[in-house]
């Protein structure tokens, strides 16, 4: 497998000759009064409709540290307009203010987070950089792009073509696609998994990789242990993943210790997809710390777009029985690195979107219009982190702003310095230099017991079996050959609906022989025959859509039922089927779509509500699913399916909210879930059915509470 580079370099030119020098009006004093220690903190403030607010007085504002109000002893108002002046409301000072805007250059470096950028989110993300550039960046701003973890040109500079051709000629990296290359290989693992597996113990995870494995290739799990298999991987993966992850720390950290330097608000853009810091988070509150020092806000663009969350369900588990790999993506670990540090600095995080113009346009715009605070720290000059919370009291309006300060830092929002002379020259900073990323292994922590809750399932009542495998159907059931799927209880639906509405056709009738022996290649022959010559017969399309699914044809399946519900929509039967056929096509929307359709026509039917829970449940909606299968009990408080159903999709969205907190070093959890699972099969156990032995499984698993282990 292939290993990250050992080291990173950030190289930054010209740092050095960035640094402002003095304006040449002597009497232009310092923002706030000398021979005090106050410390600045930048806000941004916004209105419902988006747009700046502007006219706010120091009696708007409060600033906590601790739980204390601290007193705002100055406030200064910077807006892109050319207009810089003190707020309402605090005391004035004497200088020539416009020569002090004609003298302060924004600084914009956007960083492309190569370590965890496929080529599609690269691209992206190039976009975003161009039209940062183009259309945000003005003449005597200063700018920078670092990629490959090195800035380049060795030099940031205010020459916007360079920029744009830097921008233009930056390629992408092999990295994070040698590492998704990586996780396809057999054992199949994503880099979630690895994580949890190795760093985290989870059994739950481990269970289900060995279990994927096997399916993927028994052959391969007959020769060795494919335990053994998944838990190598697993420790190579996730040695390499918390490699790339301190790579991209390290080179923010590097950056943001050059930019201290230079004198002014800067804005950095973290061109990323997210990445893992289950146990990097020092390097994440590290990071954070150096903004705040530097006067740095760092916005994240996530470069998914609208293809967040999706990859790992569609590249690297495509199984339908790779739920805990479905849950673990939706959760999105990789976000909270990113989300730390843009929130945590100031800036915020852009997603869920393929054009980032108006997210590029709303930065700028921050970097321009923003208030400057001035508060007496409460904490010693240690030189550490110390959080702060900063409110406004009008209502409707958002507010953003670091979240705390760096104690005995001289913590300058805006210097009141000339631009400088010659932005293009200069030698690189010694300050930043070359760093190795961490990568020695976590402890483990103590392993989960028991295994993964199979997916929530609607049970017809004449089943009595176990479930099966889990497939995403609202039904279970058990193939009749290699490659074949038969729809439970087919003959009572097809002879029900043939009571009313049955072909004479002799090509039906020897296709519906066909597929009750169990060759169902003979009875699609056949169906179709007859369907092509009624055109309309609603049992030949039941059943026609019988052996579709029967072949794995889903597309076609479901397009045979669909007409048979237009046709006859009382018939409830072939809603159950059409569920089933959409989920196995993942085409969650309309599954649920067609759930609704039956629960407006069968409001108390609480097999239909158990339905629209299984499809949320597929497609990660727990909290809806909670609530289908809540409704489904009060409809029928009796039927014990809805217990056992909620219980285990509580049992789900509690092991998706456990996480181990290495800062803690515990396990936390949503605690709620467990106990409310627990009661569900409590009270499927006492009304009795068929799955007894799973719900007393899940009692025994959720008896283990790793948010009470320590390492």
């Amino acid at each position: 497998m292939r290993m990250p580079s050992a080291a990173i370099t950030v190289t930054v030119a010209a740092l050095g000759a960035v640094s402002a020098v003095r304006a040449q009006n002597p009497q232009q004093p310092p923002l706030f009064r000398g021979g005090t220690d106050l410390v600045e903190v930048d806000v941004v403030v916004h209105g419902k409709n988006g747009m700046f607010v502007g006219d706010l007085s120091s009696d708007d504002f409060v600033v906590e540290e601790q739980g204390r109000v601290q007193p705002i002893e100055q406030l200064y108002l910077h807006l892109t307009n050319g207009i810089s002046r003190q707020a309402p409301s605090v005391q004035s000072y004497t200088g020539d203010t416009a020569a002090r805007d004609r003298n302060e250059p924004r600084v914009f470096v956007v960083v492309f987070d190569d370590e965890h950028l496929t080529p599609a989110g690269f691209k992206r993300t190039q976009a975003a950089a161009q039209s940062l550039f183009t259309q945000s960046f003005r003449t005597g701003d200063i700018g920078g792009v670092v990629t490959r973890g090195r800035m380049t040109n060795d030099r940031l500079t205010s020459n916007r073509e360079e920029l744009l051709r830097t921008v233009k000629d930056a390629k992408p990296s092999t990295d994070k696609t040698s590492r998704i290359f990586d996780e396809r290989q057999w054992p199949r693992l994503s880099e979630t998994e690895a994580i949890r597996i190795t760093v985290n113990a989870d059994r739950l995870v481990l269970e289900d990789a060995v279990r994927r494995a096997c399916d993927d290739d028994p052959d391969q799990c007959k020769r060795a242990d494919p335990n053994a298999a998944v838990r190598a991987k697993a420790a190579q993966m996730a040695q390499n993943t918390r490699a790339a992850s301190a790579i991209t720390l390290r080179t923010l950290s590097t950056l943001l210790t050059g930019l201290a330097k230079i004198p002014g608000r800067k804005t950095l853009l973290l061109m990323s997809e997210g990445f893992l810091a289950e146990d990097e988070w020092p390097l994440v509150h590290e990071t954070v710390t150096l903004a705040a020092r530097a006067n740095a806000r760092i916005y994240t663009l996530d470069a998914r777009g609208l293809n967040r969350g999706m990859r790992s369900v569609d590249d690297v588990a495509p199984s339908g029985d790779d739920r805990t790999a479905r849950l673990l993506e939706q959760m999105d670990f990789g976000a909270d690195s990113v989300n730390s540090l843009a929130v945590d600095s100031g800036g915020f995080v852009v997603r869920n979107t393929n054009q980032f113009d108006a997210a590029i346009a709303r930065i700028a715009d921050d970097a321009g219009n923003y208030y400057v605070l001035g508060i007496r720290p409460g904490a010693p000059a240690d030189g550490r982190f110390h959080p702060i919370t900063v409110k406004v009291k009008r209502p409707n309006v958002a507010t953003r702003a670091r979240r705390g300060y760096v104690a005995g830092e001289s913590l300058r929002a805006i210097e009141p310095s000339a631009r400088p002379a010659n932005t293009d020259s200069g030698t690189p900073d010694a300050a930043l230099r070359s760093v190795a990323p961490r990568a020695d292994p976590a402890p483990a922590a103590e392993p989960a017991r028991g295994v993964e809750p199979a997916p929530v399932s609607v049970v017809q009542p004449a089943e009595a079996a176990e479930p099966a495998a889990v497939d995403g159907s609202v039904v279970h059931h058990e193939a009749a050959g290699a490659g074949l799927r038969l729809r439970p209880d087919a003959d009572t639906h097809a002879n029900t609906l043939a009571a009313s509405n049955r072909a004479r056709d002799p090509e039906a009738t020897a296709g519906w022989e066909a597929y009750q022996r169990g060759d169902v290649e003979t009875a699609r022959a056949h169906l179709s025959a007859a369907a092509a010559r009624s055109g309309h017969d609603a049992w030949v399309y039941y059943t026609l859509g019988l052996s579709n699914y029967a072949l794995r044809q889903y597309k076609e399946a479901s397009s045979d039922w669909e007409r048979v519900r237009s046709a006859v929509p009382d018939f409830e039967p072939v809603y159950f089927d059409l569920i089933d056929a959409y989920l196995q096509q993942k085409e969650h929307d309309t599954a649920a779509r067609i759930a609704r359709a039956g629960i407006e026509r069968w409001p108390k039917d609480p097999e239909l509500l158990n339905a629209l829970g299984v499809v949320q449940t597929s497609r990660g909606a727990l909290d809806d699913a909670v609530k289908s299968f809540q409704t489904a009990i009060t409809v029928a408080p009796q039927e014990a399916t809805a217990y056992f159903n909620l219980a285990k999709a509580l049992e789900m969205r509690y092991t998706r909210s456990r996480r181990y907190v290495q800062q803690l070093r515990s396990w936390v959890a949503h605690e709620p879930d467990r106990e409310s699972a627990i009661q569900n099969y409590q009270r499927y156990l006492a009304l009795g059915g068929a799955y007894a032995d799973s719900a007393k499984a899940g009692l025994a698993r959720l008896q283990w509470t790793p948010k009470q282990q320590e390492l």
